[in-house]
């Protein structure tokens, strides 16, 4: 339901922009310095993101909270040759208010927020939140022979005593239960 979600709001913006952006992509997933600076360098750009969900109004629905981080060089690309965040955020709302992606209910527009920081202050660049929410319906529980690729994960385990962190294969047998 998510991933379906997510890779028809990332079509959506395909259509919507073009090719008029530097990138549109799935956040890379951390907010360590590399990944910041990578998000930072890509200008003009918008990066998406699941931010969760709460309990819908009805029963098997949630609602779906997304963000869509907007980088921009400047703030009115009007004066210039390039598009600024006012175009970009105007663009992206009229492309997603109202637009269903997947199984999902309509794009509600819930809130933009400047997300300034010295460090992007630095770079020279602006980045804004811009946010979602839809209603997904939940998925029928997956039947017991749908999850074989999941019987076997593996696991990196960390020692409080510094110790270098070890990975395990993880092997779950077929037909487990707590009670056993």
């Amino acid at each position: 339901m998510i991933v379906s979600t997510e890779n028809a709001l990332l079509a959506r913006l395909h259509d919507v922009f073009g090719n008029t952006l530097r990138d549109i992509a799935t956040h890379p997933g951390d907010w360590s310095e590399e990944g910041l600076r990578d998000v930072l360098l890509t200008p003009p750009s918008v990066y998406l993101v699941w931010l969760g969900a709460q309990a819908g109004q009805v029963k098997g629905v949630i609602d779906s909270r997304f963000v869509f981080y907007v980088v921009a060089e400047v703030i009115n690309g009007a004066e210039g040759d390039r598009p600024g965040l006012y175009q970009i955020v105007a663009r992206l709302m009229a492309g997603l208010s109202g637009f269903r992606p997947a199984n999902a209910g309509p794009m509600r527009f819930e809130e933009g927020r400047n997300l300034y920081t010295e460090k992007q202050g630095n770079g020279g660049v602006v980045l804004y939140g811009i946010y979602f929410t839809c209603e997904e319906p939940v998925p029928a529980l997956m039947q017991d022979d749908g999850v074989d690729e999941y019987l076997r994960h593996y696991q990196t385990f960390t020692q409080a005593d510094g110790s270098p962190p070890f990975a395990a294969p993880i092997t779950l047998r077929r037909g487990h239960t707590d009670d056993e």
